[in-house]
């Protein structure tokens, strides 16, 4: 009998420590992917105003804002991996925002705004 119960109790054990750690571990992620979600909201603020009034600040900060999301989701997924269940959403954040560069970029040279930086850290395309 002393055999039966010791492998389920280790097992019991090992269950519960692992449901101990990976708690904490989705609400970091929770918390810093909702960090990526404010910065591309307000990247999205700063360009909608950029488009009403053409002030190259508003593009700046748009585009200071998308490129701190982008960079945040691609260094949740380094950390996270594959494995975890919303990977491939953060990958559409991510990969929406280096197509929302994309496009800052080229109202920029179409408008002839200089931007202090075109750095897109976190985008491959």
């Amino acid at each position: 009998m002393h055999l039966f119960w010791k492998p389920l109790l280790l097992a019991l054990l090992s269950m519960a420590a692992l449901a101990a750690c990976s708690a904490p571990r989705t609400v970091i992620v929770q918390e810093s992917v909702q960090v990526g979600d404010r910065q591309r909201e307000w990247a999205l603020v700063y360009f909608l105003s950029w488009r009403k009034e053409h002030d190259p600040r508003y593009l700046e900060l748009s585009r200071r804002h998308m490129s701190d999301a982008v960079k945040s989701y691609f260094e949740i997924q380094v950390t996270i991996g594959h494995s975890y269940p919303d990977f491939y959403d953060i990958d559409k954040r991510r990969l929406q925002g280096c197509d929302f560069l994309r496009r800052i970029d080229n109202d920029a040279d179409r408008y002839g705004v200089s931007l202090t930086s075109r750095a897109r850290s976190g985008c491959f395309n």
